[in-house]
C-alpha cells in the first residue's frame, strides 16, 4: 500500500510490458474505510430518487464490484437477454475506423473502469495498427482484475504502451491534470447510466477540468427503448443478475467482518433482488427487498463510530417488503447527449450507433471557450424535452412568477460577461489570423479591425452614461468606433449615419489595451452591483444590458464575415469532423394550427422613459425598442413545414430550374469544391472548422443559409410561401409548449392531434405563451456555440430554434405605438421600411443560429432583421401551405 495521495509504481521493469501505479490510500486503522461509512449513512438515512417521492435506505453501488461481483458481471455480459455488450461490440466493429480517426498518434487513451477489457481490445487492435506513440491507461479499483487485464493485453499490442492505474476516479484523474499530451478518455459500457442527471453533469465537469482544448471523451450510452427489452436485460432467466445483486450484501459483510464477530451485518438469505422501469424518466431501478422482517446489526467494534455518524448505534429493523435502493440505470433519449454537453462545457461532435439503434457511443470534445457558463440540467431524465416538461409540471403544480422562471438575471452576470469575452477573443484573435485583421471579406462592411474597437467603444459609451462619468481614454475611440456601416445592397450610396473613418486604424495592441480598460470598468461595476454595494437603478442597468447584447449580436456579425474568408486563412477553433451522408433527406412533414384568434406578442412593461431613475424591478426583462409595445394580430389557420429547407433540397431545386437563373440563386454560404461547371461539381458549406461536402456528408441535411430573395424563389418554385412573423412565432412557441406536455399517456394524443393549438388547454397554459422567454425550447437546441456549425434537421419532429435564423415574409415595421430608445435612437428606426411591400428592404428573421447567444434565442420577443438581398447571414427558411 501507499501513503495517502502518493502513488507507488509496482510491477514495472524488464520482466513486465506494462506499468502499474497504485493510487489507493493507505489503510487507516483509526478510521473506517469510506465505503463502510457510506454503508452506515445509507442504511440510516431515507432519501428520494431524483424526480421520485418514495424514500429508501440505500447501499453504495461500488459494493457490487469486488472480485466476485466482477466475475458475476462478466457472466452477465454473455447472457442472451443482456443486449448491451453485443450492441457495443457491434458499434466498435462497424465504426472502429471512424472512432480511431478521432484519436491522434502520440496521445494518451484513458479508460475509466476497464473491467475485463473484453471490448477495449477491438479499439486497441486498431490503435496498434493505425497509430504510433499511444499510451493506454486503464483505471480500476480492483488490483487483481486490473493486473490480469494488463498481463493479457499488453504483450499483444507492441505498438501501444500500457499503464494500469489502481484507484477510484477521484484518486486517479488528477494524475493527468498537467499532461501536455492529447488525451482521449473512454467511458465505455453504460456506466454513465448509473449516474443521475446531476451526478453525470458533476462528474463530466470534473473530467473536463483535466482536459485541454481538443481533448476528447467517448461515452457509451444505452438508449431508451421498449420497457420489455430493458427489463429482460436486468432479470435474466438464469438468475445471474440476482446473484450479482445479492453479492453486494456478501461484500458488505466481508468489509465489516472481524475475527470476534459472531453475526453478519446483513442476513443475506432474507433478501431478494427486484427491479422496476420508470418509462417517463427512462430509468431502471434495482433494489434488494426484504423477504421477511430482519435486522441490520452493527459490529460492536464500530458502534461508537456509527453513533457519531447517525446519532444512534442500535440495530435497524427492515420490515418485510421494504426495499433498499442499490442503483439506477438511466437510458438516454433523443438529443440527450447534446444536452449533457451543454451542461458541462463540452461539444458533442459525433455519435455512433449499433444496427438495432439500442446503444450509442458519443464523442465529446473540449472547446477553447463556451459562449455562456454551463448550467446544470434541471430534470431527472436524459431527453431533450425533459427540462421543458419539468418546467411545465412545476408551473402547473405550483404557479410561480413566470418571469423568474426564465433563469436569466435582468443584468447579465460577471461570469456571463467573461464567457462572452472569451468567445469574442477566440473569434478575433485566434480564428482570424492577425495578418487578416485589416481585410474586408464583405465589401459592405468595415474591415475586421473596426469591430475590435467598436465593441468596447460602444460598451464604454453606455458605461459612461450608466456611471455619469467620462469616457475611457483615449476618448477619440468613441468617435471612430461608435457606429459601423450597413449600406443598401442595391445602392451602397444609401447608408445611415455612422462614425468617421480615420485615415489609419489604431494599432492592434493599442485597441486591445483600450478593450482591457473597458472590460475592467465593467468588471468593477458588476462586482459592486453583485455584492450589493451599487444601487440597481433601471437606467444604468439598461445601459449595461444593452452593451452585453450588442456584443453578442456583433459576435454573429463578425462570424458570418469570417465565413467569407478564404477557407485556408481561417484558423479552426477546434478539431472537427463531419459524418458521412447516411441516407435520404428527411420526409417532408407539416404541422397544423387552427388559428381563428388573436395572437399577442411583443414585450410588455418595458417602458424605457418611465423606468428611468427608478429602482430596477425584480425579474424585469429588458428588450430593444422594436420589441415594444405588445400587439395583437389575427391568425388564420395554417400549416407550416416541420423542418427548414436543407442544403440537399436546395441543391435539387437549383438543378431543376433554368440554368439562366442559377448564378443569382447559389448561396454565398456555399463554396465550390472543384473546377466543374456550376452544379456539375460539388459544393461545400462554409464553416470555421471546414467546408463539408453537400453531396457526401451530413452537411446535406443542414439548413441551407440563403438571402430572403433566394428563399422566396424556392418558395415560389414549390408553390408555397414563407411564414409571416406572427405565424412563425405562434408555430414555434406553441409547438414547444405542446411537445413539453406530450409525456406519458399524452404522447399518443400529441402524435394523433389534428392541430397543435388544439392539443393545448389554453385556459391552463395560455399565459405561458405570452412570456418574454420561451422556457420550453428543447435542451439540445443548436445555439450559444453548442457547435461551430449547423446540425442536421430532425427527421421525426419539428425544430424551430437553432442552427440558423429563419426568414419571414414580414417587412421590418415598428409595432403600433413604437417609441425609439433615447439611449440608442437609431438601433431600429434607421432600418424601418415604409408600409409598402414593394419598397421593403429589411425583413424580420426569427429563431437563432448556432452563434446566437442563448439569451437572445430564448427571448421570443426579440426581433432580428436583415436586408432581403443580403446573402451572407446565417439565415434559412421553411414553408407555409
Amino acid at each position: 500500500m501507499t501513503t495517502t495521495g502518493t502513488p507507488s509504481v509496482q510491477e514495472s521493469g524488464v520482466s513486465k510490458c506494462y506499468e502499474f501505479i497504485d493510487f489507493r490510500a493507505a489503510a487507516d486503522h483509526q478510521h473506517l474505510a469510506p465505503i463502510v461509512e457510506q454503508i452506515i449513512t445509507g442504511m440510516t438515512t431515507l432519501s428520494e430518487l431524483p424526480g421520485g417521492s418514495t424514500k429508501y435506505r440505500s447501499l453504495p453501488a461500488l459494493l457490487l464490484y469486488d472480485n466476485a461481483g466482477l466475475e458475476l458481471f462478466d457472466r452477465i455480459t454473455y447472457l442472451p437477454e443482456y443486449y448491451l455488450t453485443d450492441c457495443e461490440i457491434d458499434v466498435l466493429r462497424t465504426q472502429i475506423d471512424s472512432i480511431v480517426a478521432q484519436i491522434p498518434s502520440n496521445s494518451d487513451v484513458i479508460e475509466l473502469g476497464c473491467g475485463s477489457l473484453r471490448k477495449t481490445q477491438i479499439l486497441l487492435d486498431a490503435l496498434n495498427r493505425q497509430r504510433s506513440g499511444v499510451t493506454y491507461y486503464a483505471i480500476d479499483v480492483m488490483p487483481g482484475p486490473l493486473r490480469d487485464s494488463m498481463e493479457s493485453l499488453a504483450p499483444r499490442f507492441g505498438n501501444v504502451s500500457f499503464v494500469g492505474l489502481c484507484g477510484t476516479y477521484d484518486e486517479v484523474l488528477g494524475y493527468f491534470g498537467k499532461s501536455s499530451r492529447r488525451k482521449t478518455l473512454l467511458w465505455l459500457g453504460s456506466s454513465i447510466g448509473n449516474y443521475s442527471c446531476q451526478e453525470a453533469t458533476e462528474f463530466l465537469t470534473k473530467v473536463s477540468d483535466i482536459m485541454s482544448v481538443n481533448d476528447s471523451v467517448i461515452i457509451g450510452m444505452d438508449r431508451q427503448k421498449s420497457p420489455e427489452i430493458i427489463m429482460a436485460a436486468y432479470h435474466d432467466s438464469q438468475g445471474v443478475t440476482n446473484e450479482f445483486k445479492i453479492n453486494e450484501l456478501k461484500h458488505a459483510n466481508r468489509l465489516f467482518a472481524e475475527p470476534s464477530a459472531l453475526t453478519s451485518v446483513f442476513d443475506v438469505d432474507k433478501f431478494c433482488y427486484v427491479g422496476e422501469y420508470e418509462e417517463d424518466i427512462g430509468r431502471r431501478n434495482a433494489f434488494l427487498e426484504a423477504l421477511e422482517d430482519t435486522f441490520v446489526r452493527w459490529p460492536l467494534e464500530i458502534k461508537d463510530r456509527v453513533k457519531e455518524l447517525c446519532g444512534n448505534s442500535g440495530d435497524i429493523l427492515i420490515k418485510r417488503g421494504e426495499r433498499i435502493y442499490v442503483e439506477s440505470s438511466y437510458k438516454y433519449g433523443d438529443g440527450s447527449a447534446s444536452a449533457l454537453a451543454r451542461s458541462t462545457g463540452l461539444i458533442h461532435l459525433a455519435q455512433w450507433q449499433d444496427s438495432f439503434d439500442y446503444y450509442m457511443l458519443n464523442l465529446f470534445r473540449k472547446p477553447p471557450t463556451t459562449m455562456s457558463p454551463p448550467r446544470a440540467m434541471e430534470s431527472s431524465s436524459f431527453d431533450k424535452w425533459s427540462e421543458p416538461t419539468h418546467r411545465v409540471r412545476m408551473m402547473l403544480q405550483q404557479p410561480l412568477d413566470l418571469g423568474a422562471q426564465s433563469r436569466y438575471p435582468t443584468i447579465p452576470t460577471l461570469p456571463e460577461w467573461q464567457h462572452l469575452w472569451s468567445s469574442w477573443d477566440t473569434l478575433v484573435l485566434h480564428i482570424i489570423p492577425r495578418r487578416c485583421l485589416h481585410d474586408r471579406p464583405i465589401d459592405l462592411r468595415h474591415p475586421f479591425i473596426f469591430y475590435l474597437g467598436h465593441v468596447p467603444a460602444f460598451a464604454d459609451i453606455h458605461m459612461a452614461a450608466a456611471e455619469n462619468l467620462p469616457l475611457t481614454e483615449p476618448q477619440s475611440y468613441a468617435l471612430w468606433f461608435e457606429r459601423g456601416i450597413d449600406p443598401n445592397i442595391e445602392d451602397p450610396s444609401i447608408c445611415h449615419s455612422h462614425s468617421e473613418v480615420p485615415k489609419e486604424w489604431p494599432l492592434l495592441d493599442d485597441i486591445l489595451a483600450y478593450r482591457d480598460r473597458v472590460r475592467m470598468r465593467f468588471t468593477n461595476w458588476l462586482d459592486a452591483y453583485e455584492k450589493g454595494g451599487r444601487r440597481a437603478e433601471a437606467g444604468a442597468a439598461r445601459h449595461v444590458w444593452m452593451a452585453f447584447e450588442h456584443e453578442a449580436l456583433h459576435f454573429e456579425t463578425l462570424l458570418y464575415m469570417v465565413l467569407q474568408m478564404k477557407p485556408g486563412d481561417i484558423q479552426p477553433p477546434i478539431e472537427s469532423s463531419f459524418a458521412p451522408l447516411g441516407g435520404r433527406q428527411p420526409r417532408e412533414s407539416w404541422v397544423r394550427y387552427s388559428g381563428g384568434y388573436d395572437l399577442v406578442f411583443g414585450l410588455a412593461g418595458d417602458n424605457e422613459s418611465e423606468m428611468q431613475g427608478q429602482d430596477l424591478p425584480s425579474g424585469h426583462v429588458f428588450g430593444w425598442d422594436n420589441e415594444s409595445p405588445q400587439i395583437r394580430i389575427s391568425l388564420e389557420p395554417f400549416s407550416i413545414r416541420s423542418q427548414p429547407i436543407t442544403n440537399g433540397e436546395y441543391l435539387a431545386f437549383l438543378q431543376a430550374i433554368s440554368s439562366e437563373l442559377v448564378d443569382s440563386l447559389v448561396p454565398q454560404s456555399w463554396i465550390s469544391l472543384d473546377q466543374e461547371p456550376a452544379l456539375s461539381g460539388d459544393y461545400g458549406v462554409r464553416t470555421v472548422v471546414g467546408t463539408p461536402s453537400i453531396t457526401t456528408t451530413e452537411a446535406a441535411m443542414w439548413p441551407v443559409c440563403v438571402s430572403q430573395k433566394q428563399a422566396n424563389a424556392y418558395a415560389k418554385w414549390s408553390g408555397k410561401r414563407l411564414p409571416t412573423e406572427a405565424e412563425w412565432i405562434h408555430a414555434s412557441r406553441t409547438y414547444h409548449l405542446a411537445r413539453a406536455q406530450a409525456t406519458g399517456n399524452r404522447k399518443a394524443e400529441f402524435a394523433e392531434c389534428e392541430t397543435i393549438d388544439g392539443f393545448l388547454d389554453l385556459t391552463k397554459t395560455g399565459s405561458m405563451l405570452q412570456q418574454p422567454y420561451d422556457m420550453f425550447v428543447p435542451s439540445d437546441a443548436n445555439i450559444d456555440l453548442a457547435s461551430w456549425h449547423p446540425q442536421p434537421v430532425a427527421a421525426d419532429e419539428a425544430t424551430f430554434i437553432g442552427s440558423a435564423w429563419e426568414w419571414t415574409s414580414t417587412p421590418f415595421y415598428p409595432h403600433d405605438g413604437f417609441k425609439p430608445s433615447a439611449m440608442y435612437p437609431g438601433y431600429s428606426a434607421d432600418f424601418f421600411d415604409s408600409f409598402s411591400d414593394q419598397d421593403s428592404t429589411h425583413y424580420v428573421v426569427q429563431g437563432g443560429s448556432y452563434a446566437t447567444h442563448r439569451r437572445l434565442a430564448h427571448r421570443q420577443t426579440f426581433r432580428n432583421w436583415y436586408q432581403r438581398g443580403y446573402p451572407y447571414v446565417l439565415a434559412t427558411f421553411r414553408l407555409i401551405e
